[in-house]
């Protein structure tokens, strides 16, 4: 404790008879107090002839020494800590206090959160990829036919890169190809006779090929930034007629198929590994301005949009998808770290689409094995 010295009130001090101290200061001597030197305060009699102060008790001697109030310093060298009562952390100061307004309050909720649960996918999968291909028509086929008889109309999303290859195998499939409508799940900002525009890569491979109407190819719109590609097309679904485009009780577009790619660190659409856009819990398109492939700007429709569709189809073909397949399916990552992970259609079916290649690495007839999956390492 800091030394508190003063005179003492004569009404209140214990009488102590006089004894000779040197002017130096005094060592303590209370028990348990340290070897350090202890607080000194000498309080001097009053001179006679201040006019403020009575002159000295007849019982006192004129030449009596002053008393002397001794407190040991305590074992804080700069005070009592500000926090009394809370312990002190290994290098000697005083642990903070908890701000916590109590257990679930106030936190900051984890971007990335799987639903509780487990969640059950399809996996179909072929000899070969042009196997693999025509399975994967028949599909979208009878997707389109069954929305089509419901409602009128059907609507596809795509995915760029080598899926769309696999397209080809709808021309001259005999579907109302005139009740389709296309949108992208993601899109790279180029114009669109780019090599690296998806729409370019899928009007090559099949919708030159097909009678849809091209007011119904949904494709981005040219010459803007991102941020404003993806404001412009999400506004141009949103105009969409609920016959063509119906939303569920949240407000999310209910696409009637959703075919994705996966990239090798488990990537889908331009939802890439722990990348803010990838926790986004509301919205149906978003900016991608550091894509950590080329091009770096690019559109991407939300997780939840992906989601709120009636079927998802991943489509993976080849030995260079081995990797990311198994990881996908059979480790079970941190939240975040594969994204393909957190594909799970709230009222829709998932389907992987794979080939001999691509499933080279799974241990499919081990699946029923609770105690060896899911697992958590490679």
């Amino acid at each position: 404790m800091h030394s508190l010295a003063g005179r003492l009130p004569p009404q209140t001090a214990t009488p102590r008879p006089p004894r000779p101290l040197p002017k130096a200061a005094a060592r303590a001597s209370a028990p348990g107090a340290s070897r350090s030197t202890a607080d000194v305060a000498a309080h001097p009699a009053a001179p006679a002839d201040h006019p403020s102060r009575q002159p000295p008790s007849p019982a006192r001697s004129s030449k009596a020494q002053p008393f002397i109030h001794e407190i040991p310093k305590s074992r804080w060298p700069n005070g009592v800590p500000a926090v009394m009562g809370a312990h002190l952390m290994d290098s000697g100061a005083v642990a903070p206090l908890s701000t916590s307004k109590g257990a679930f309050m106030d936190v900051t909720r984890h971007p990335f959160l799987y639903p509780d649960g487990e969640f059950e996918c399809g996996v179909m999968q072929y000899p070969s990829p042009a196997l693999a291909a025509e399975g994967l028509a028949k599909m979208v086929l009878e997707a389109s036919a069954s929305a089509i008889a419901e409602r009128g109309a059907f609507t596809l999303v795509l995915s760029g890169g080598s899926l769309v290859k696999s397209l080809s195998a709808l021309v001259g499939g005999g579907a109302e190809f005139d009740k389709w409508h296309v949108v992208w799940v993601d899109e790279r900002v180029v114009p669109h006779d780019s090599p690296d525009s998806n729409y370019g890569a899928a009007r090559e491979a099949f919708l030159s090929k097909v009678p849809i109407p091209p007011a119904q190819i949904h494709a981005i719109a040219e010459g803007l930034g991102a941020a404003e590609a993806a404001v412009n097309y999400e506004g141009r679904l949103l105009g969409l007629d609920a016959g063509v485009l119906p939303r569920d009780d949240a407000g999310m577009p209910r696409f009637d198929m959703v075919l994705l790619g996966i990239g090798p660190d488990g990537h889908v659409a331009s939802l890439f590994p722990n990348a803010p856009q990838t926790g986004a819990t509301e919205g149906w398109v978003l900016a991608v301005t550091d894509s950590p492939k080329p091009p770096p700007e690019r559109i991407t429709l939300t997780m939840p949009a992906i989601n709120a569709a009636r079927e998802v189809l991943v489509v993976a073909l080849g030995e260079g998808k081995a990797e990311a397949v198994q990881r996908v399916l059979e480790v079970q990552a941190l939240p975040g770290a594969l994204p393909a992970q957190m594909v799970r259609p709230a009222e829709g079916r998932l389907t992987w689409v794979l080939d001999s290649g691509s499933a080279r690495d799974l241990s499919m007839t081990e699946w029923g094995n609770k105690k060896a999956f899911p697992r958590n390492e490679a």
